[in-house]
């Protein structure tokens, strides 16, 4: 039934834009290298182009990067938009750069102190589902209607569900393609001069274990698996679970395929044997177990000084981590084939501030990078010949120079704008056939509200946050260890009220499966 919707709004689109080539109500511009597209008007049916007698308003959005990463050139960026949407929308535009570790601490304190916020970047670490009932997120629904139509169609009913909770649209899908494999990237050119042969898929971390062994024995010097300070749970990437909250925080789904029963993913007997690998990877060397290294895996895998990452697979993230390690060939292991979840469509997202003074002009810049490529391009790449350059032969892939990395920044419409290399210009072939092998979740649209329950909710994450490194990064002491520690973990998130959120979790559920 969802693939069959998801289907029908991609043919929507797809009618919608051929419509559109034929002279129906687009403009056409051009872009910063001349290249000319054909792409709509955002503010034409939002009412937010009527800028006559009101003041310049900026749009502040956050743009989100590794830990470490120190921009250059963020003014010279601004300006460049503010070229464009100035005289479109009346807006200028704050781009608020923040580090994927402080992401959760900066939003929680601009709310908190009423600073200037009007776009946030939701999901990744900062899920929706675990967003619902702090009141950061302003219900966008009547928003979209007025000043996003083009959004509607582009995203479609399935797609837009997926931010939707109590009746109220907290946030916008940030991507149109949203099938992802889960799995590993690797160093294939360390793999190739070291004679490892790597798999392109595995289905266990038993299989992984062996590949690792080899590249220990091979060269000791080099990690071959990290875990950093185990705040993050590497078992997401490695197994095809659905999980709701941060870290599972509100229960997860083990296997869609099979059961929708939501369960305390801590106290399975799936991460019993994840948490001894953990503790039997670091004695065998395989990882370095140290909760006191926050150095991100990007840095040591770029470096040379880690055999792989773990990450979601799909063309566009192939592209994104060739960019972040030029110095050799990157190859993937898929470990969970590819699929289109909740996850995938809430990992990245948009919301618009509770706080915002304007928020009509939010969602009109959101309409704005969706429907004008150089808007998009922009943000996504930088400037021309400052961040990035035209492959030679080519007016639409590109190749960066290092000097502007968003990596976890998601917007446009990927049909309309740049392509990064290695990608070609068969790029958005290549992903429509990815995802057109991809599983659609049965709850696609679903999300946990946890209005009621925000009082558990930090006391459970607080106790996540107090067990997992210790697990993550295997530093328990022994097999014998590693298992007490486990069940103390699940005894303080049983009195941390986790199970009467789940049952909660599993009421709301079932009533929304009742209800499609």
């Amino acid at each position: 039934m969802k693939l069959t919707k998801l289907i029908s709004a991609v043919m929507i689109l797809v009618l919608a834009v051929s419509l559109s080539a034929c002279g129906g109500g687009s403009a056409e511009t051009t872009d910063s290298s001349g290249n000319s597209g054909e792409t709509t008007n955002s503010a034409g049916n939002s009412g937010a182009s009527n800028t006559e007698n009101e003041e310049l308003y900026t749009v502040a959005i956050q743009v989100v990067t590794l830990p470490g990463v120190q921009s250059e050139g963020i003014e010279d960026r601004e300006a460049a938009i503010n070229a464009i949407i100035e005289p479109a929308i009346n807006c200028n535009i704050d781009i608020q750069e923040v580090w994927i570790s402080e992401l959760n601490q900066t939003t929680s304190m601009a709310a908190a102190g009423g600073e200037k916020l009007d776009i946030l970047h939701v999901g990744t670490v900062s899920r929706l589902s675990s967003m619902v009932g702090t009141e950061i997120l302003a219900d966008m629904s009547g928003l979209v209607t007025e000043y996003g139509q083009e959004l509607v169609t582009l995203f479609g009913e399935d797609l837009l569900e997926a931010g939707t909770v109590d009746g109220q649209l907290l946030a916008i899908p940030a991507k149109l393609y949203n099938a992802n494999a889960k799995g590993i990237y690797y160093n294939k050119t360390m793999a190739d001069d070291l004679g490892i042969t790597v798999p392109e898929k595995i289905t266990s971390l038993e299989d992984l274990e062996g590949i690792l062994e080899q590249v220990h024995a091979a060269n000791p010097d080099v990690y071959p698996f990290y875990t950093g300070d185990g705040t993050q749970d590497y078992l997401s990437w490695l197994s095809g679970y659905s999980s709701f909250g941060n870290l599972a925080s509100y229960g997860a789904i083990l296997d869609e395929n099979s059961s929708l029963t939501v369960e305390n993913l801590f106290a399975t007997e799936m991460y019993k044997e994840f948490a001894l690998t953990m503790y039997e990877w670091k004695e065998k060397g395989l990882q370095p177990g140290d909760a006191t290294d926050s150095s991100p895996a990007q840095d040591y895998f770029s470096s040379g000084n880690l055999f792989c990452v773990v990450s979601n697979i799909n063309e566009s993230l192939k592209s994104d981590m060739a960019a972040n390690s030029p110095d050799f060939e990157l190859g993937w292991i898929e470990m969970v084939a590819p699929k289109i979840t909740n996850a995938s469509v809430t990992e990245y997202m948009w919301g618009i501030a509770s706080t915002s003074e304007r928020p009509e002009k939010a969602m009109a810049f959101l309409e704005m990078l969706y429907t004008n490529a150089e808007v998009a391009n922009i943000l996504m790449y930088g400037l021309p010949e400052v961040n990035y350059s035209l492959v030679e032969g080519s007016e639409k892939v590109v190749v960066r120079n290092g000097s502007y990395l968003p990596m976890f920044y998601r917007g446009g419409d990927p049909r309309e704008m740049y392509i990064q290399a290695p990608n070609g210009e068969d790029f958005i072939e290549k992903t429509e056939a990815f995802a057109a092998t991809a599983t659609v979740s049965p709850i696609l649209g679903y999300v946990f509200s946890d209005a009621d329950y925000q009082t558990e909710s930090s006391v459970i994450n607080s106790t996540i946050n107090e067990f997992l490194p210790r697990i993550m990064t295997g530093s328990a002491g022994s097999e014998a260890a590693t298992l007490e520690l486990l069940e103390a973990f699940n005894e303080k998130l049983a009195a941390s009220g986790i199970n009467d959120v789940i049952e909660a979790n599993q009421e709301q559920l079932d009533a929304y499966i009742s209800a499609n």
